[in-house]
């Protein structure tokens, strides 16, 4: 079994004890209104500790909200220190990486930000046939079959074997920021605070076999590590203590998701992010390197899963049957690996789509049953994303974007 992550083993009894209980783990509803310049300055706070290195070093750029937040506040930081007479011990200027298909929506907003941000920018392009071809090996690190994980874990490996290469030994990254501020589209559904709040927490608890284990494995493969600011234990006390009623999404308001993220760094004085990227629209790792690529996955595990093994899944995975063909083909390669039904169990029995908590069913009948994980699946999604912003309609664009359909 998973040794249970802030835990450790007490021999007396036999049992897990969790060594560090924060006070946001309490069933006590969080009731503290957000302070802006609070939730900025911890946020800052994060992401300077994490700088402290005596390698090369950059940041994963994928141009959405929270890694350009991240790399942002790097690069500033950066600049501060040359300035004070601090630069013999840090770089003047930072390194950003993207990965994704040519034309995907991530390679041209990571673009974008790294332009107004000032870094050095380093944007790889993989083709369909190298994602393809590099499955079985993600799946043999990441030790899951997890289909939103493999997807977006995918792109993750080739591009840290590009910075690998290049000398680089540590990263920044933007994990956590959706669980601790509703970031998913999912939470467009959440009927109350009450249910956003217990939701939130089951989806921290819960990262290490999904967004953690994938930024770990998919880059501790190559031997680069990768640090995430936004789960930074002093940035949690204060991000998870906020009454959750200011995380509840009302497009009607123009609360969309991580409103109060965004509005913590919309200083149009000094800007930190371009308007268009702050307030761009929550895009799932695996759909921002390029559509195309799901569709790949899709097509290929069709072509490689007889309807007929497909219809006695359940004969052959009776724990975890997949849902789909594609999950079938990774749960397939996983067993062949890692064949013992101890290994499969470290992936909990149905929760292999995004949304899968009994909690979160509840908020909508088109969860349940639900087997695509992809982002535009939920029924928020601006199918028809658009990339362009007008500088003084950008807000209005962003709510449109989100609005339930």
């Amino acid at each position: 079994e998973q040794f249970k992550p802030g835990h450790c083993w007490r021999s007396e009894t036999q049992s897990y004890a969790l060594w560090y209980t924060p006070t946001w783990r309490s069933t006590k509803l969080p009731t503290t209104k957000c302070d802006m310049t609070v939730l900025r300055e911890a946020f800052v706070k994060a992401v300077e500790r994490r700088m402290m290195s005596d390698v090369p070093w950059g940041v994963l750029l994928s141009g959405g909200l929270d890694s350009s937040l991240v790399a942002s506040v790097a690069q500033r930081t950066l600049t501060r220190k040359a300035s004070t007479g601090e630069g013999s011990q840090w770089m003047s200027k930072l390194h950003s990486f993207s990965v994704g298909l040519e034309g995907s929506p991530d390679l041209a907003a990571a673009e974008k930000a790294a332009k107004h941000i000032g870094t050095i920018h380093h944007p790889y392009t993989f083709t369909l046939q190298e994602g393809l071809d590099a499955v079985a090996e993600v799946i043999h690190h990441l030790e899951t079959y997890d289909v939103t994980t493999i997807r977006a874990a995918t792109p993750m490996f080739l591009m840290s074997r590009k910075i690998k290469a290049m000398g680089v030994k540590m990263v920044l990254s933007g994990e956590g920021a959706d669980e601790i501020l509703a970031g998913y589209l999912y939470f467009h559904k959440a009927p109350n605070k009450e249910e956003l709040h217990a939701e939130l927490i089951d989806k921290v608890a819960a990262l290490n076999i999904y967004d953690c284990l994938r930024a770990n494995k998919s880059t501790l493969a190559w031997g680069v590590e990768a640090r995430v600011p936004f789960l930074d234990a002093d940035f949690l006390e204060v991000a998870m203590n906020i009454d959750p009623a200011e995380k509840m999404i009302d497009v009607s308001k123009g609360r969309i998701e991580k409103y109060i993220l965004r509005k913590a760094f919309d200083t149009p004085d000094d800007p930190y992010l371009p308007q268009e990227i702050l307030w761009r629209q929550k895009e799932q790792f695996s759909d921002g390197v390029g559509y195309g690529w799901i569709d790949a996955l899709r097509d290929h595990a069709e072509a490689n899963v007889s309807d007929h093994q497909f219809a006695v899944a359940k004969h052959r995975f009776g724990y975890n049957t997949p849902a789909t063909k594609e999950a079938y083909y990774y749960r397939q390669i996983f067993d062949g690996i890692y064949p013992s039904i101890a290994c499969a169990k470290t992936i909990p029995e149905g929760k292999s789509i995004a949304c899968s908590t009994e909690r979160a069913l509840a908020w909508d009948a088109s969860f349940r049953g639900r087997a695509d994980q992809s982002g535009r699946s939920v029924g928020v999604h601006s199918a028809a994303y658009d990339a362009t912003f007008d500088a003084d309609a950008d807000k209005k664009k962003a709510v449109k974007a989100s609005t339930v359909v």
